[in-house]
């Protein structure tokens, strides 16, 4: 009886451990079963758009051309007939300056030419008759000169006191009243700027200026207009790189007839430097790679299969193909990444 006993004691863990290896190969049939379940996806056929390369780049909203209007005579400043804000058109008058002694020295000068002219013309008709030496004359025909000269600079001081525009523009600023008084120190009354087209310089890595050409376009955005885009120009470029940040500047230009892209505001630029119509794109995610190069998997009924293929430009989360596809292809984008060449899929409706 005692032997009896100990025989099923010492079976127990012998039922233990058979129990034990049952479920754990229970376990390892259901994970496999769960490793052959086909994978869940989706597909979607190849789209035909427009592919673009762009450099992203930001910068500045500057006017096309600018100055500051200055007096190149000084005095009183009489009247001025434009404010901030202003349009105003070429050679239209901005300011007036006080003409009171630049009107007299205009007068004399005038006055002294004129003296001049009367003695050269006596002294050339006594020359004629032989009655006065050459050198006579000579020293006429100097004084003359030099009345002129003195009377023409008088009369471009007196025309300088009317300040007006040097081209068409906007009065961004105005710095006087009428009133004050105007000196070397003192001299600018406006700053004008022409806004009919403005302009965006943008510094381009060294490494990407060989991919730069004049009258590319560029797309250009401002925090302003949020979704809303501007069509550019590649207009010029520096042609030299800076040294110190290994960049070059480059112009574009933006057409802005409505006036509503204002100087200072920030830009993002993106330059177009590559453009593809009718491109065979997928999306960006469904691409893979390994050492033979890029694949896709395309879904053959229930079945999926690997497509080796050459890729091309990729944009807004989308690369184009430019062999190995078909535009009729069913490319799987959903569930990829669980698939294998051969291996059963399960198509998501």
């Amino acid at each position: 009886m005692k032997t009896k006993s100990k025989v099923i004691i010492a079976m127990i863990p012998l039922f233990i451990i058979a129990i034990a290896v049952l479920k754990i190969s229970q376990s390892s049939a259901k994970g496999e079963v769960r490793r052959q379940n086909a994978p869940l996806v989706k597909i979607e056929q190849p789209r035909t758009e427009t592919v673009v390369k762009s450099l992203q780049l930001t910068g500045d909203i500057l006017p096309i051309q600018q100055a500051q209007v200055f007096a190149k005579v000084y005095g009183n400043l009489e009247a001025v007939y434009v404010n901030m804000g202003d349009f105003v058109r070429v050679n239209q008058m901005l300011a007036q300056i006080d003409t009171t002694v630049l009107s007299q020295q205009y007068n004399q000068a005038l006055a002294n030419y004129q003296k001049a002219q009367d003695d050269y013309n006596r002294t050339k008709a006594l020359r004629d008759k032989s009655l006065v030496a050459q050198q006579d004359l000579d020293y006429a025909t100097t004084a003359l000169k030099v009345a002129q000269a003195n009377y023409d600079a008088s009369k471009t001081q007196l025309d300088y006191a009317r300040i007006t525009a040097p081209f068409s523009g906007f009065i961004t600023r105005r710095y006087f009243d009428p009133g004050a008084v105007l000196t070397a120190t003192n001299a600018t009354l406006f700053n004008l700027m022409d806004l009919d087209r403005v302009k965006v310089i943008v510094n381009v890595l060294e490494k990407d200026v060989p991919l730069i050409k004049i009258g590319e376009e560029a797309v250009v955005k401002v925090d302003a207009f949020p979704g809303r885009e501007f069509e550019g120009t590649v207009v010029r470029q520096s042609e030299a790189v800076d040294p110190n940040t290994r960049t070059m500047a480059v112009e574009v230009d933006i057409p802005n007839h409505e006036y509503i892209l204002k100087p200072g505001m920030f830009a993002a630029v993106s330059l177009i430097i590559n453009k593809q119509e009718n491109a065979l794109t997928v999306p960006t995610q469904a691409v893979f790679q390994d050492a033979l190069g890029s694949y896709i998997f395309v879904a053959d009924s229930s079945t999926a299969h690997r497509r080796d293929i050459e890729a091309g430009l990729e944009h807004d989360s989308r690369t184009e193909i430019l062999s190995g596809l078909t535009g009729d292809d069913q490319i799987i984008v959903v569930g990829q990444q669980f698939v294998r060449d051969g291996g059963p899929i399960k198509i998501q409706p």
